[in-house]
């Protein structure tokens, strides 16, 4: 197993309830609208917890008590993996909390469990100046344009990237100046509002390019090639091409476009408020970071 670096790890689970237990846990993160990866990380996580306890005798999560959570913490501590992994195999215990209490059932964490905070959480964020660079490199082309608007969508609105994948053209109402996010993180709508800049990409993605790109007149904003709902696995292929193109030497994703916007917004001086509402967050405390990071000059 992983955390115990046994040779005999992938002999797999043999707990039925721990398997029953996994499929639904994982049929309820679908059903909340969880992204795909998402999804897969956090199964993975709590495969590896349900083995651990299950090698400790545990065949029930009754069973469990505190001090078998701060010895799993304490061997994840012990791990050559940094504070912010640790951070999200405890947080993934904490998801099935929520999934065992909307089923009437006790939940696991009872008491807090302290994570070391040996290493900050780095997010690598673009500038301004990065930004145009990355609007420069792209082509004139179908192509291209396409790349514009996945700058444009991912930068302009800072949706996160299932939510960009899904995009439709009934989501954008150009009246209004808004974008509508209809499947957002655990189905939570939001309105994100449409800059100037983002309208006139949009306008010109969608009178000269889409079409041409998809083969077909299709309703997907973002589509690949054949019309379809995309994978974000291709964009950030593209992104990763045109920061080459740029001459930009940072690993960069599309959430690091969503990260970068949200950096930018509060440099400029957005209440914080407002920016959690522009990125759908429930509370302040995810947004509060970005605090942080001009701060600290995290970049």
């Amino acid at each position: 197993m992983w955390l115990s670096g046994s040779s005999n790890a992938q002999e797999g689970m043999q707990n039925k309830y721990y398997l029953q237990l996994l499929n639904g846990f994982t049929e309820w993160l679908t059903r909340l609208n969880y992204a795909k990866e998402t999804i897969r990380g956090r199964t993975r996580q709590l495969r590896i917890f349900l083995e651990w306890i299950e090698e400790r005798g545990i065949n029930q999560l009754s069973q469990i008590e505190q001090k078998d959570l701060e010895d799993y913490n304490e061997a994840l501590h012990k791990r050559p993996i940094k504070s912010r992994t640790i951070e999200g195999y405890i947080s993934v215990l904490k998801l099935v909390n929520e999934y065992l209490e909307n089923y009437g059932e006790a939940p696991i964490i009872k008491a807090k469990l302290t994570i070391a905070k040996d290493l900050k959480k780095e997010r690598t964020i673009l500038s301004k100046v990065e930004v145009n660079q990355l609007y420069e490199a792209c082509e004139n082309n179908p192509w291209g344009m396409r790349d514009r608007i996945i700058i444009a969508i991912y930068y302009g609105c800072g949706v996160r990237c299932t939510e960009g994948t899904r995009l439709e053209l009934r989501d954008i109402d150009f009246s209004s100046g808004l974008l509508h996010v209809r499947k957002g993180k655990n189905y939570r709508e939001r309105y994100v509002p449409i800059s100037e800049g983002v309208k006139k990409e949009l306008l010109s993605w969608l009178d000269d390019g889409q079409t041409w790109f998809a083969g077909e007149k299709t309703n997907i904003l973002i589509p690949n090639s054949r019309g379809k709902v995309t994978q974000s696995g291709p964009l950030n292929k593209r992104l990763k091409l045109l920061c080459e193109k740029a001459s930009i030497n940072k690993k960069i994703t599309l959430h690091c476009l969503r990260h970068s916007i949200a950096t930018h917004l509060l440099e400029s001086g957005m209440e914080l408020e407002k920016i959690a509402q522009f990125l759908g967050h429930i509370g302040l405390e995810a947004t509060q970071v970005y605090t942080r990071i001009i701060n600290d000059g995290d970049r």
